[in-house]
């Protein structure tokens, strides 16, 4: 067996916080590493990076690696919440997963995609009265709606831009991998704030005082029964139902993304609108190409081998989401922004792997990620043909630096008009 290179150093934390999503990139390049290197971060932990579409095969086996107690404390407690779903493994994870993706029904999907579409129509007037828009901060409030309404929540009109500055703080919060950073005390107060307002819906629907639509999140978390036939603590059910439309939230990146990537090419903008598959592979490359999440924390579940390396039982793993995603033997080309490699995809759970790999039932893959496609999906659609804008000179430098990744301007807009065809 060849020997795993390591990055030495007795705690690499601040240099991954450094360079970020290419940290690991990096790193193997620097050592001549292929697909695992060793280092050491988070309090000086062993763990061994890994890369590429095998290893998303090997983390997603359930069999040999397991998320449960890998992630960061501080990371749960801002991010995820204290025992959310995110934390589980087993039987219970499998069984809190089957409620989340009972959601996923072919009419609730319909029904978010014409949220999405009517909600940015309705948005046109507001954005046409203003003299710039900065996208980052318009799409958040935007898609706060359309994820509130979807879910069944009562979220008044007046509370909607506090909402949606709580969850982009909560979801921020991921830049301090887990370390005490600075606004990690806000953001706890964030996600305190957010839970209190959950929960206080859970346990008025409980009582018969609120009467959420059934199908929705809220109905059918508020009335979910384990497999012992135990209905969910209230607060713990506040966190889960959070956990369905927060990372709707958090999609606000990709549509800036996706405003910056027509921005600089011009002809996907004709092409979306000429071409009826073309939002979906101009949507799935933007999230492909784009920094989103970075890794995913987990561990050896047994002893286990990669590529002719042993790993022992315990061992922390770190999947490289961002690096697998750029690597040229999972996608070729894979430094080009090119939507039509996704034109004959063969939908490998491994390769495309921006919110987690694996299976939508039994893995930690998002259950969201089919609603992300389909906002995206829609919100592009709007931007390419519903209105016109002009783009001011900013600073669109996306750094790869920070995590979560971001455009520096947040992508700013102005001149907004309805695209009316009055020939």
């Amino acid at each position: 067996m060849s020997t795993i290179k390591k990055h030495k150093g007795l705690d690499n934390t601040l240099k991954v916080m450094k360079e970020g999503y290419l940290y690991t990139t990096n790193q193997r390049r620097r050592l001549g590493a292929e697909n695992i290197f060793e280092t050491r971060a988070l309090g000086g932990k062993r763990i061994l990076v890994i890369s590429g579409k095998k290893a998303a095969e090997l983390f997603y086996d359930n069999d040999k690696t397991e998320r449960s107690g890998t992630l960061p404390k501080r990371l749960v407690n801002t991010l995820f919440g204290k025992g959310a779903i995110h934390t589980t493994t087993g039987k219970k994870h499998i069984d809190r997963k089957a409620l989340f993706m009972s959601l996923m029904t072919e009419g609730n999907l319909k029904h978010l995609r014409e949220l999405t579409r009517n909600h940015w129509y309705m948005n046109t007037h507001r954005m046409e009265q203003m003299d710039q828009i900065n996208i980052y901060r318009e799409s958040i409030i935007l898609l706060t709606k359309v994820g509130t309404k979807w879910a069944g929540v009562q979220a008044p009109e007046e509370k909607i831009e506090e909402i949606a500055t709580d969850m982009d703080v909560m979801i921020d919060s991921f830049k301090g991998l887990g370390t005490a950073f600075k606004g990690y005390k806000d953001s706890v107060a964030a996600r305190r704030r957010v839970e209190d307002w959950l929960e206080d819906q859970i346990i008025q629907t409980r009582k018969g005082k609120i009467f959420p639509p059934e199908g929705t999140a809220l109905y059918e978390f508020a009335h979910w029964e384990d497999y012992k036939g135990n209905p969910m603590d209230s607060r713990l059910c506040a966190i889960d139902l959070m956990n369905t439309f927060r990372p709707l939230i958090a999609i606000n990146r990709f549509v800036s993304f996706g405003l910056l990537a027509m921005h600089e090419y011009p002809i996907s903008k004709e092409k979306i609108n000429n071409d009826p598959d073309y939002a979906y592979m101009f949507s799935q490359e933007v999230r492909r190409f784009y920094p989103f999440v970075p890794f995913l924390p987990g561990k050896a579940k047994t002893d286990i081998q990669f590529e002719g390396h042993d790993i022992e039982k315990d061992t922390m793993l770190v999947l490289d989401i961002y690096g697998t995603m750029h690597q040229d033997d999972v996608f070729e080309n894979a430094d080009e922004f090119y939507p039509e490699r996704f034109l004959d995809w063969d939908g490998s759970p491994f390769d495309l792997i921006p919110q987690g790999g694996g299976d939508y039932y039994t893995n930690h893959r998002c259950a969201g990620e089919w609603m992300t496609i389909i906002i995206m999906e829609e919100t592009m659609k709007y931007f390419a043909g519903k209105i016109t804008y002009d783009v001011p000179e900013q600073d669109l430098t996306v750094d790869l630096n920070s995590i979560p990744g971001y455009i520096k301007s947040g992508f700013i807009i102005e001149n907004v008009q309805e695209n009316v065809d009055r020939k």
